[in-house]
């Protein structure tokens, strides 16, 4: 008798155990396979973990599986085993981990092309049918979707011909397309052949930092290191942090790779997801360009992983399972093999730590391709400003600059990393903001839609004509967000075309591609925007980019505060002067003392990773110590507060292993959707009695989230 151990599509306490089942004999099945089998008094789905076979003590009353839904293997033997790993690390159930892993609705069967061909011989007749028969005649078999593409008007006959029997259609597999490697078009500097070649001859399983400044061509290392990979069969994946970055990463990589690049990411329709997902699994597709959730992909032979702007922290996924893309990646170089290079102008702390440790290995670029100049920074004292009675969002440095680039029409980007309007709605009487009723958080103006809109939980009411606290009709706007921005500049140059870049503007990928490539086409002078256009998006065109807020980030509760703002600012820098025009960057800035303002107006990681890692290490954050912050959140803030000291108690053990306790507290935000909430921060090593504790809170109902190295602590 064989036995198979099934973990259930069941996201529940109590449910997230292994459950044993007899495999009926005959049945071809293994580890991977997705099964239906009977639970309780109902169906469920399940993954297979392992079959085997029985002992002689086999327990009493077990149930058969009752079939293998697929006719393929859903998951590799390594992706079970990875879903295992992610539910220990990440302390979530092993169906959250294996859900990631599979797009909704994926078939039971490979999906199939429709094609339709004309056969035997029909009588003559002036008709849509009769055309749409011989056109299909002399063509031969045509796959149905291009009817309704190229001939929406004939499209509506297909129906009565196949009814006929004039036209029949076949289901067919996709076919993998004629596949080559272009030579490239760039002559490699000397830095960027030996970066490529350290990776290359590297062996399986080595993870590289590739440092590199922005402009240095980190991209045509990847590209190197890729074709290596495809000439010797496998494939690569390379990740993106941003939807906004996959339209010019992927013309790039599929100009490289004819008829071998794939597309992954959340703005892809099902069928999309559904078809790639095979396209990786089959090999019809060898290079993957895709955000975080493409590590889950079923490639049959992965040899390398690129993961690009490696900092930033989309990669961190929020909601269970709460796991980083890039300690997965780490998991698969390990475990698989797999090359895995990551990738950053300005790595994060923790990636740069490991590298200077020679815990992983370490290339730099320190050149920009050509020996073009880092672009100069000009950093603006703002508090001057206002003294000078200059009470414009541009100081007179910035008005300046981009007065003279679009005279030269050239291109300018301003970033600003707030959206709407204003940032917050104060009144002058009593001095109390506008607030969300469901989150005590200020809710943020936006002109277009003439509503104030909570960025938390979205909720929505028109601004008010008096305070809500003391009536007073002196209600100020406070703040610039991208549309004041926009707003602005308008006034300022009438005649510039601009364009907006943030998550109001761009809310699909037919969005994104087109504000990329109408501002590559130089059909916009001005792009203003969000942190998402300061992420390695490449505009040859622009000369100037101007900074407007750059402390925003500062004055926020998280450690990695400064961190973030000496990237973005890094980062926002890098995207001017990348064509053959020198570039200029203004930064506005209210503390321009700030350590992180000034390394990164000098272009000089080094300078304020010596002064960051002092810092992390004096106060035992990552990567000196783990982090695990827990959540407890209720509707009323008494019963919040005793459940979060409750939590605390449990905690409390951990001292023991090396643990700091911080907390209970009202988290910055203490109020988010209704409902209150306290953080408790623990900051040690990690072990297997940490965890233990970690797991009973979990399992034991407490109402407690547990987020591992959490990235956000808001």
């Amino acid at each position: 008798m064989r036995l198979a151990d099934v973990v259930l599509d069941r996201i529940a306490r109590g449910l997230d155990r292994t459950w044993t089942y007899e495999v009926p004999a005959g049945m071809e099945i293994s580890k991977g396979c997705r099964v239906r089998v009977p639970f309780g008094k109902g169906k469920a789905q399940g993954i297979v973990l392992a079959v085997r076979e029985a002992n002689d003590a086999v327990p009493s009353g077990l149930k058969c599986i009752e079939a293998v839904t697929d006719n393929y293997v859903a998951l590799s033997p390594l992706m079970v085993d990875l879903g295992q790993w992610m539910a220990e690390e990440y302390l979530c159930f092993p169906s959250q981990a294996y859900k990631a892993m599979l797009p909704n609705g994926l078939d039971a069967e490979e999906p199939t092309l429709v094609l339709v061909e004309a056969v035997g011989e029909r009588a003559k007749r002036a008709s849509k049918k009769q055309r749409l028969w011989t056109i299909l005649r002399e063509r031969g078999p045509v796959l149905q979707t291009r009817i309704h593409e190229e001939m929406p008007e004939l499209a509506g006959s297909l129906r009565g011909l196949i009814k006929e029997g004039s036209v029949v259609i076949r289901h067919v597999l996709p076919q993998r397309l004629p596949q080559s490697i272009a030579p490239s078009p760039f002559t490699l500097t000397t830095e960027q052949q030996q970066a490529a070649e350290r990776i290359i001859t590297s062996a399986p399983g080595s993870v590289w930092l590739l440092e590199g400044v922005t402009g240095s061509g980190k991209t045509e290392v990847y590209l190197q290191a890729i074709v290596s990979v495809l000439r010797a069969g496998g494939q690569a994946l390379v990740l993106v942090p941003e939807i906004a970055l996959t339209p010019q990463t992927v013309l790039r990589f599929s100009e490289r790779f004819i008829n071998m690049v794939g597309l992954w990411h959340s703005g892809l329709s099902p069928a999309e997801r559904t078809k790639t997902w095979h396209d990786v699994r089959t090999q019809r597709i060898s290079v993957v360009v895709g955000v975080r959730s493409a590590v889950f992909l079923p490639f049959a032979k992965l040899g390398l992983i690129v993961m690009d702007e490696e900092h930033e922290s989309t990669y961190k996924q929020e909601e269970h399972p709460r796991y980083h893309t890039r300690e997965v990646a780490m998991w698969l170089a390990r475990q698989a093999g797999v090359k895995l290079v990551l990738g950053s102008a300005t790595p994060s702390l923790e990636t740069a730590f490991y590298a200077r440790q020679g815990l992983i290995g370490w290339i730099r670029l320190d050149s920009r391709v050509g020996d073009r100049a880092l672009p100069p920074v000009t950093v603006v004292d703002m508090r001057h400003e206002l003294k000078e009675g200059n009470h414009s969002i541009f100081s007179g440095v910035l008005q300046d600059a981009v007065s003279e680039a679009l005279e030269q029409h050239e291109q300018v980007i301003l970033f600003l990393n707030r959206r709407g309007y204003a940032s917050f709605v104060l009144c002058r009487e009593c001095g109390k903001a506008i607030e969300c009723p469901r989150c005590a958080v200020t809710m943020t103006y936006h002109q277009h839609e003439d509503a104030l809109i909570c960025h938390y939980c979205f909720y929505t009411t028109k601004p008010p004509r008096a305070c809500p606290s003391c009536h007073s009709p002196k209600i100020r706007y406070f703040g610039a967000g991208t549309e004041r921005v926009v707003e602005e500049v308008q006034k300022l140059w009438p005649n510039a075309r601009v364009s907006r870049a943030d998550r109001d503007t761009l809310r699909n990928r037919a969005g994104y591609e087109a504000l990329y490539f109408d501002f590559v086409e130089h059909k916009a002078d001005v792009l203003v925007g969000t942190q998402m256009i300061a992420k390695g998006m490449d505009f040859p065109n622009v000369s100037v980019v101007g900074i407007i807020a750059a402390d925003v980030a500062l004055h926020l509760p998280d450690f990695r505060r400064a961190e973030r703002t000496f990237q973005l600012m890094v980062q926002a820098s890098g995207r001017t002067g990348r064509g053959n025009r020198p570039g200029t960057v203004v930064v506005q800035t209210y503390d321009p003392e700030h350590f992180a303002i000034a390394h990164a107006a000098r272009h000089d990681y080094d300078g304020f990773y010596r002064q960051e890692i002092e810092f992390r290490q004096e106060l035992q954050y990552p990567p000196f110590a783990n982090l695990w912050l827990l959540e407890v959140a209720d509707a009323s803030v008494q019963e919040a507060r005793r459940k979060a000291e409750r939590v605390a108690h449990v905690v409390q053990s951990l001292m023991a292993y090396g643990c700091e306790i911080l907390g209970p507290a009202p988290a910055p935000l203490p109020k988010l959707r209704e409902r209150y909430r306290f953080h408790i921060l623990v900051k040690g090593p990690k072990s297997e009695d940490v965890y233990h504790v970690l797991r009973e809170l979990e399992r034991e109902d407490f109402g407690c989230r547990i987020t591992v190295d959490p990235y956000y602590m808001l």
